[in-house]
């Protein structure tokens, strides 16, 4: 659960700072999008998996207690690479971000 904490801090943060910072639009879309993402399926497997045995838990919620804490921290964490690259490339030429 701490994967999917931080993720959710870093996404929401990202997106904050994307806009504060003049940084290009779809950074931000992409990190809400990630942070939408993470936080639905927190709930599906939250809620499905409510009362239930780890065996007997719906595949649904089981696919998406996965996705929360594997799948989407590994995404985001692939998207900060990306775009620390990118912002760190572009700086280095001299031209704005």
């Amino acid at each position: 659960m701490l994967a999917a904490a931080l993720t959710i801090w870093i996404l929401f943060s990202l997106w904050l700072i994307a806009g504060c910072a003049g940084l290009p639009q779809p950074i931000g879309r992409v990190a809400m999008v990630l942070l939408a993402l993470e936080v639905g399926s927190l709930m599906v497997w939250s809620y499905g998996s409510q009362n239930c045995d780890e065996r007997m838990c719906p595949a649904a919620a089981q696919a998406a207690g996965i996705a929360a804490r594997t799948d989407v921290p590994i995404l985001a964490a692939a998207f900060l690479v990306v775009i620390v690259v990118r912002l760190a490339r572009s700086t280095r030429r001299g031209a704005t971000p």
